[in-house]
């Protein structure tokens, strides 16, 4: 049971208590977990998206968005005379607090710019890398929970007992000493979470998509799949030869329990839920992986072939008539259905995913791709 939490906010319907909570002097850390369409991001820059509806109606002063929220609630602070704050980002990113920072100021410089010397001044953007399977909760975990324990939970969560979470020690204020509990602090961040997002995250894409269309739902069930296991184990292989040489002799070690971890039978860990926000996911999880090996001249079999499989799912959805769930459903779509050829479809998915079109070009990614999809 979690006991630490004293209270819970939905900010849909209590905006304002939230502001004043982030405006509050004895409020010190304020964390994000919102998924990555929840930072409304452009997937090929990485900058903010500010054409989206939710935005441009925080950019006028509302609060849909942690936009809104965080600069109603840091303008508070500031002309309260707060002191300085930490924003922590424990999203799925890489660089995620650089990130939510750089976007902030983006919001900030277009809604409010006489804040922006404040958040130069007094706020802090640690990044910071969780890496811990936790499938969405449903209808069976509800009633399972609530039979074993006696407690009528509406939002109990499943978890595997694996867990690490390492953290950039930039907390102006001070800290809880989440350490005593096993998080590791370190002036960089970035060696851990490339290992992550590009070994278990990018493994999990690839299992994702290539399991769906195999006719599987868990990832417990794709793993089980000798060819489905093999891609897993190769995109890992190819996404090790990426990491910064100070963490690169720990990814096997890394690697093997990940099979383990992915085989457990008891999470039930929906493929449905890895394969959402594919266009957000794939540019971080993947297509980096790809980018930096083509730029060394390196093959990669495995993560081209999990790049085509998310190509050949969002064309099945499509053509099925099923919503994608992703923010970038509707021009998928449109791609799927309007393109000339299926050459010119993947293309057109490569470039939605930030694939350098030279890179594309040199190596003739498309035509693999097609390839892999006949």
């Amino acid at each position: 049971r979690v006991t630490c939490i004293r209270d819970i906010l939905f900010s849909a319907e209590e905006k304002e208590s939230v502001i004043a909570e982030i405006a509050d002097p004895e409020t010190r850390v304020v964390s994000l977990t919102v998924t990555e369409k929840g930072y409304h991001l452009n997937p090929a820059s990485g900058r903010l998206n500010t054409s989206g509806v939710a935005l441009l109606g925080d950019l006028s002063g509302g609060t849909n968005t942690i936009y809104g929220l965080l600069t109603k609630g840091l303008r508070q602070r500031r002309d309260a005379g707060v002191g300085p704050i930490a924003v922590l980002s424990c999203d799925n990113l890489n660089s995620n607090g650089s990130k939510l920072g750089a976007a902030l100021r983006e919001f900030i410089d277009a809604s409010d710019p006489d804040l922006r010397h404040y958040i130069d001044n007094s706020v802090a953007f640690p990044n910071c890398m969780v890496d811990r399977i936790t499938p969405a909760s449903t209808v069976a975990l509800v009633a399972e929970v609530g039979q074993r324990t006696g407690v009528p939970d509406k939002a109990p969560v499943a978890t595997e007992e694996f867990s690490e979470w390492v953290i950039e020690d930039d907390f102006p204020s001070g800290r809880p000493a989440w350490e005593t509990a096993g998080a590791v602090f370190t002036d960089d961040v970035a060696p851990f979470e490339l290992r992550k997002l590009r070994l278990l995250n990018g493994a999990h894409s690839g299992l994702a998509y290539s399991g769906i269309l195999a006719g599987h739902r868990y990832v417990h069930e794709a793993i089980e799949d000798p060819n489905l296991r093999a891609l897993a184990t190769g995109i890992m292989a190819e996404a090790a030869e990426t990491l910064p040489p100070e963490i690169r002799d720990t990814a096997a070690d890394y690697a093997r329990p990940l099979i383990e971890r992915f085989a457990n039978p008891h999470l039930n860990h929906e493929l449905r839920q890895i394969a959402m926000d594919g266009s957000l996911k794939l540019p971080i999880r993947l297509i980096a992986t790809w980018q930096e090996r083509a730029i060394k001249g390196l093959a990669s079999p495995a993560v081209e072939t999990a790049i085509a499989a998310w190509i050949a799912f969002a064309w099945a959805e499509t053509a099925e008539g099923r919503a994608l769930r992703d923010p970038a459903a509707e021009e998928i779509s449109a791609i799927c259905r309007t393109a000339n050829s299926p050459t010119e479809a993947v293309q057109q998915l490569l470039d939605l995913l930030g694939v350098s079109s030279d890179l594309a070009g040199e190596t003739n990614l498309a035509s693999r791709i097609v390839g892999e999809l006949n």
